[in-house]
C-alpha cells in the first residue's frame, strides 16, 4: 500500500488491529518486510505498519532528501495521513536515528519510543576510507554479500532471509545508498532529545559490529530521558533478521510496562522454549554461554560450547517439539543462579505422538551485557 507523504508515495505494509500502533522503520539497506519475522512474533494486541524509506523497497526515488530531517518528515506526514491517534515509534539503525529527531519534536499521538540497534542522534564521524567503502557496500550482491557476513551479523540467516537483504540492498536507489555514509550517518540531529517525554527502551545486539554495546551505553541511552537498554545475546546489527522472537519478546514487555524490568535468571527458561518451539535454532544457540556444558537424555555430555552443542539441538528442532519448561525454583548468589525445572516435551517423531516428562537443572550465569546465559543444562537433573 502506499500513502502520499510530503511530497512523496511512501509504500507500508499494515498488519493486525489494536489501538496502539506499533510503526516500524528500517535500516539503511533495508525495506519495510525486515520487520516481517518480528511482526510475526508479537503477541500483542496492536496494529503494525512498516514504512519503506524513500528510495527503498517500494517508496519513491527522488534523486534528493535523503537527510534525517526529510526522512523524519516523511514519517510524521505518513503518519497524519494514516490518522494514527495512538503510536510507539520502533526504529533500527537509521530508522533509530530517523525515530530519535521525530521523537524528540513531540508530536500528537506518541506513546513510546523503541530503538534497536540505534545509530545516535549525534552523528558519528568516519574515516574518509569507511566512508568510501560504505559507498559500494551495496553495489552489487557480492559486496553486500560479504558486507553481511563480515559487517552486518553475527549468527547466520537463512537462505531465504540472506537473499532477501541482497535484494533489498542492491535494488536501494543510488541516491539513497550514497546519502547515508556521505552526510546523513554524521548529522547531528540530537538538540533536542532532552524533550522527549514518553517511555524508551534501547535493544542492543551483543555483538554488534555497527552500533556496538559500548557506543549505545556510552552515547544514546544517556541522551534519552529515562531510557533503558537491553541486549540480545549473541546477535550483531541485524537482531530483527537474526532473533526476531528476541526482539518481539522485548517489544512485547515494552508494551506491557515491562521495559524497565531486570534480566531474571527464568527469563532463559522461557526465551529458550520461544526459540526451540518456533525453530529458531540460532535463537536457541544464543541463550548459551560461550563455554557451555549440556547433559543430553541419552546421558551423553557434550563440552564446548554453542559450537559443540549445535547439532544436538537441530536433531531436536528436526522433530518439531513444542517444549513447557516451569521453573519450580530459583537459587541466586550473585552472577550465577541455579534453576530447577520441570519439563515436558511433545513431539511426532514419524508420525506417532510422544510426551516425555522430566526435571531438570541448570546453571545460568550473568554477562557482562546483563543477560543470563545457560552455562550447563542437566535435563537429567533428577532422575
Amino acid at each position: 500500500m502506499g500513502i502520499n507523504a510530503n511530497g512523496i508515495k511512501i509504500h507500508f505494509e499494515d498488519h493486525g488491529v489494536g489501538d496502539t500502533t506499533l510503526v516500524f522503520l528500517h535500516y539503511w539497506g533495508g525495506t519495510s518486510r525486515t520487520w516481517d519475522n518480528v511482526i510475526k512474533a508479537l503477541k500483542s494486541d496492536v496494529r503494525s505498519i512498516a514504512f519503506d524509506a524513500r528510495g527503498w523497497g517500494k517508496s519513491d526515488r527522488p534523486e534528493s532528501g535523503y537527510d534525517i530531517v526529510s526522512m523524519a518528515n516523511d514519517v510524521e506526514a505518513a503518519i497524519v495521513a494514516l490518522e494514527l491517534k495512538k503510536y510507539i515509534l520502533v526504529g533500527h539503525s537509521m530508522g533509530g536515528k530517523v525515530a530519535q529527531l521525530l521523537a524528540s519534536r513531540r508530536p500528537a499521538g506518541l506513546k513510546g519510543l523503541i530503538l534497536v540497534a540505534p545509530s545516535p542522534a549525534q552523528g558519528k564521524v568516519l574515516p574518509k576510507d569507511i566512508r568510501e567503502g560504505m559507498k559500494g557496500a551495496y553495489a552489487v550482491a557480492e559486496s553486500t554479500a560479504w558486507t553481511i557476513d563480515n559487517v552486518l551479523a553475527e549468527l547466520p540467516l537463512s537462505q531465504a532471509l540472506r537473499e532477501q537483504v541482497i535484494e533489498d540492498s542492491v535494488a536501494g536507489a543510488s541516491a539513497a545508498k550514497q546519502y547515508w555514509p556521505a552526510g546523513a550517518i554524521s548529522e547531528d540531529v540530537s538538540a533536542d532529545l532532552g524533550r522527549i517525554q514518553v517511555p524508551v527502551l534501547v535493544i542492543g545486539g551483543e555483538k554488534d559490529k555497527v552500533d556496538s554495546v559500548e557506543l549505545l551505553e556510552n552515547v544514546v541511552v544517556p541522551s534519552l530521558p529515562g531510557a533503558k537498554l537491553t541486549v540480545i545475546p549473541g546477535v550483531g546489527h541485524l537482531s530483527p533478521l537474526e532473533t526476531p522472537q528476541e526482539v518481539a519478546s522485548r517489544i512485547d514487555s515494552f508494551l506491557l510496562g515491562g521495559s524497565a524490568r531486570t534480566p531474571r535468571p527464568e527469563d532463559v527458561a522461557s526465551a529458550f522454549d520461544s526459540a526451540l518451539n518456533s525453530g529458531n535454532v540460532d535463537g536457541v544457540m544464543a541463550l548459551f554461554h560461550p563455554e557451555a556444558v549440556m547433559r543430553m537424555t541419552d546421558g551423553s555430555v557434550v563440552e564446548g560450547g554453542p559450537k559443540a552443542i549445535r547439532g544436538d539441538i537441530e536433531k531436536l528442532v528436526s522433530v518439531k517439539p513444542i517444549l513447557k519448561n516451569t521453573v519450580r525454583r530459583v537459587l541466586k548468589s550473585g552472577d550465577i543462579a541455579l534453576l530447577l525445572l520441570d519439563w515436558e516435551i511433545r513431539s511426532a517423531p514419524d508420525g506417532h505422538s510422544s510426551v516425555q516428562h522430566g526435571t531438570a537443572t541448570q546453571i545460568v550465569e550473568r554477562s557482562a551485557a546483563g543477560n543470563w546465559q545457560l552455562r550447563v543444562s542437566n535435563p537429567l537433573g533428577i532422575e
